[in-house]
């Protein structure tokens, strides 16, 4: 069965194989005389090599399309899972405002700062999250949240001491 991912290496198996059967049979039997099969034709290596640029424009074009039509699908997932980072920001916002202790809330919160390019905020909502989640003992948010901060860090070239939380 032949699927998009699978194409560009079957146009690949097809030169190989047709390279070899033209390295195998270039010279064939005839009334005990070899003939030359590419008599009057030109050379077996001018064939070759413009055998393989065609080989090698298919391959490139199969390859471009795989790759359009693959950033096209993730162009149409993103615009439907797509909320702006204000929106997410007020919405965050609104479920810290009704339970303060939301560490995921606070996390997520730090995630859209960190999408406005917004670090310092990225940073304390984050840390405030970190807090929450070693609070409730949540071992995977807390793993997530400190390699946040560590991105953050390194990204907004902050160090920790420049964030401590009293």
């Amino acid at each position: 069965m032949m699927t998009e991912k699978n194409k560009p290496w079957s146009v690949l198996l097809a030169a190989l194989v047709f390279s070899l059967i033209c390295a195998s049979s270039v010279w064939a039997e005839e009334d005990g005389e070899m003939a030359d099969p590419f008599e009057g034709k030109p050379p077996i290596a001018d064939q070759l090599k413009q055998f393989s640029n065609e080989i090698a424009k298919r391959v490139h074009q199969e390859l471009q399309e795989l790759l359009d039509n693959e950033m096209k699908v993730l162009q149409e997932e993103r615009k439907r899972n797509r909320y702006t980072a204000e929106e997410r920001i007020a919405k965050q916002e609104g479920i810290i405002k009704d339970d303060p202790k939301n560490a995921q809330a606070y996390l997520v919160l730090g995630e859209a700062y960190d999408e406005m390019r917004a670090g310092a905020n990225a940073i304390v909502h984050t840390q405030i999250a970190e807090q929450l989640f070693k609070e409730q003992e949540n071992r995977i948010g807390l793993a997530k949240s400190r390699r946040n901060l560590r991105m953050y860090y390194e990204k907004y070239e902050y160090r920790k001491e420049d964030f401590l939380l009293n």
